[in-house]
């Protein structure tokens, strides 16, 4: 960049000196984007595998000690109404099925990743919090109407996972720069850009397609071509998950039902109570977390 450049940035405000710099390293793919941490990656691609079984995966998840013992705490919840005590992962995966314990070990590992923010421990919470309660919904909403809900647990889980990039790309620069920004400036930031950041993130991490498309295209679902249904489960999770966190009465469920994405699963206010009973569950699933 310019001295002419910089001086120019400089002159500016806070807001446009940050933004300034945030676009100059995206346009030249320099973000500093959070990397998928291998354990997390090894769980995914063999949760995918056809040769997948639960002592290969038990003993994946039991070379990293402490995401081990985290998803035995989860596992051992009473939400999971386990009818013995859960002694060992082999056990839990029987009890739990493949599928729960690789989401669970996803989730697990990713966590630790992103929520280390520092300086934005509350707002970097509550981004997680709506992702892990969209994560839950999508499989209700996906099994309630019927799809392969494989990948509806991860595409929810990932859906906005661009807000924790950029803030931790705004904090960076910000940090480094000395240059203060306010909660609005740092709202306006993520808002902006959390879309294009949150699918190139998806793209470089190589999740399944169909994750990366639901990641770039939810709240464009309608016209997301093949992509539809799986982008309407997203959606549709993640305005559940919003009225969930904020206890908005039972779920705004009138609002929910006349939302073209009801009409799409063919959904009308008795369908969307239903959808709407599974909340206390949901949020104890969220809970454990």
């Amino acid at each position: 960049m310019s001295i002419e450049r910089v001086r120019e940035l400089a002159a500016a405000d806070n807001y446009d000196f940050i933004r300034g710099l945030f676009v100059g390293q995206m346009m030249r793919g320099e973000l500093d984007l959070p990397v998928l941490p291998e354990i997390a990656a090894r769980v995914v691609s063999f949760a995918g595998s056809p040769d997948a079984d639960a002592t290969g995966l038990a003993r994946m998840i039991t070379g990293d000690q402490a995401l081990a013992a985290h998803v035995m705490r989860v596992a051992k919840s009473a939400v999971y109404q386990p009818r013995q005590p859960i002694e060992s992962l082999q056990h839990a995966i029987s009890w739990l099925g493949m599928a729960e314990v690789s989401d669970i070990a996803f989730t697990v590992a990713v966590q630790g990743k992103l929520l280390n923010v520092p300086g934005q421990k509350a707002r970097v919470q509550r981004m997680w919090k709506q992702a892990v309660a969209t994560a839950q919904w999508s499989r209700v909403v996906a099994d309630q109407a019927g799809c392969q809900g494989e990948q509806s647990y991860l595409a929810g889980l990932l859906h906005e996972i661009g807000k924790p990039a950029v803030l931790q790309a705004i904090a960076e620069l910000s940090r480094r720069s000395a240059t203060p920004l306010d909660d609005d400036e740092i709202e306006r930031l993520v808002a902006e850009f959390y879309t294009p950041v949150g699918a190139q993130l998806a793209a470089s991490w190589k999740l399944p397609e169909n994750v990366v498309s639901v990641v770039g295209g939810w709240r464009e679902w309608s016209s997301t071509g093949d992509r539809k249904d799986a982008c309407a489960i997203v959606y549709l999770a993640h305005h559940l998950a919003e009225h969930m966190l904020a206890d908005s009465g039972s779920l705004a469920a009138d609002a929910l039902s006349a939302d073209p994405v009801a009409a799409h699963f063919g959904w009308a206010l008795p369908e969307i109570l239903t959808l709407c009973g599974h909340c206390e569950h949901v949020r104890a699933l969220v809970d454990g977390y």
